[in-house]
């Protein structure tokens, strides 16, 4: 039986955390899917080589990086 993830909204600009999507900052909620305790998305991020790169989280990295990555690779694409 595969157990669902867990949801929870984080706002960007003072880092309230709720069930719901937040209005403390109008459209500054980011939703986290952070999974079940224990689940390797709830373990820090390591590089290819093994080395740690932060001890946030992973679905914390993902929720507040997504949109930088989108936009890196936007980039190369167009300086291409």
């Amino acid at each position: 039986m595969i157990k669902p993830g867990r949801t929870i909204y984080i706002c960007r600009v003072c880092h309230n955390v709720g069930a719901r999507p937040l209005h403390c900052h109008r459209n500054q909620s980011r939703k986290c899917e952070i999974g079940q305790p224990g689940d390797e998305r709830s373990q820090p991020l390591f590089d290819a080589e093994g080395q740690l790169v932060t001890r946030a989280p992973k679905w914390w990295v993902e929720a507040c990086f997504k949109s930088k990555v989108k936009s890196e690779k936007e980039k190369v694409i167009r300086d291409s």
